[in-house]
């Protein structure tokens, strides 16, 4: 389908681009008849402003993108929504990628982002993600970026994360003081740093309680 543009409004009206454009922003050069003709002819052409286009004329843009693994998970699904709300209250929208879990993926949703000219971008890195690079064109672009939850520990950038040993290491010392002798951990992928994290809470409350690994129970 294609999409109206200024220049079909100008070839309707028989007037020029430019003068639709500074029409469509209320210039004050503009007569307000003319303003009031473009703005009909417009909306009867159900024409929308281009984003991408009026940041490169602006250098500014009020979309922010995220990437997540996956918007069925719960946490990542909440966390969106979290991200647009916020978002929303200071005048910004969202667009949301997933990688599926997938390095690739994800650098492919990087590199659009990219050329939205996005006013920055939150991430959660995909379970096969080991080198930051596609997030250092970011960086390099003077893209704001941020890491969430799951992060890559090679880019220099903000981060917000809990502290996934202390919370593993808690959680187990609760366990070991009740009494609990044979306690489980169900590991996530080895490569991902929260995982490490947690499992290396695990292992050492237990070393500390005197506490052997019980077979089958190594990630």
């Amino acid at each position: 389908m294609k999409h109206t543009t200024i220049i079909d409004i100008a070839k309707k009206l028989g007037i020029a681009p430019s003068t639709v454009s500074r029409a469509l922003r209320d210039h004050p050069d503009i007569k307000n008849e003319t303003k009031e003709q473009v703005k009909k002819v417009a909306e009867e052409l159900r024409y929308l402003p281009n984003p991408i286009a009026q940041s490169l004329k602006s250098s500014r843009t009020t979309t922010i993108g995220v990437i997540v693994p996956e918007i069925k998970h719960d946490f990542f699904s909440s966390a969106i929504s979290g991200i647009e709300d916020v978002a929303y209250q200071s005048g910004y929208s969202i667009i949301v990628c997933q990688s599926n879990e997938s390095y690739e993926r994800e650098v492919v949703n990087t590199n659009l982002l990219m050329h939205h000219r996005v006013a920055g971008v939150i991430v959660s890195i995909s379970q096969n993600t080991k080198c930051g690079d596609h997030f250092q064109d970011l960086l390099r672009r003077r893209i704001p970026l941020v890491f969430f939850d799951r992060v890559c520990e090679d880019v220099v950038a903000s981060k917000v994360v809990i502290d996934d040993y202390k919370s593993a290491f808690d959680a187990v010392t609760y366990l070991t003081e009740k009494g609990y002798r044979r306690i489980a951990h169900f590991a996530g992928p080895k490569e991902l740093g929260i995982c490490k994290k947690r499992w290396t809470g695990y292992v050492e409350t237990l070393q500390r309680a005197q506490i052997p690994l019980l077979n089958g129970f190594f990630a």
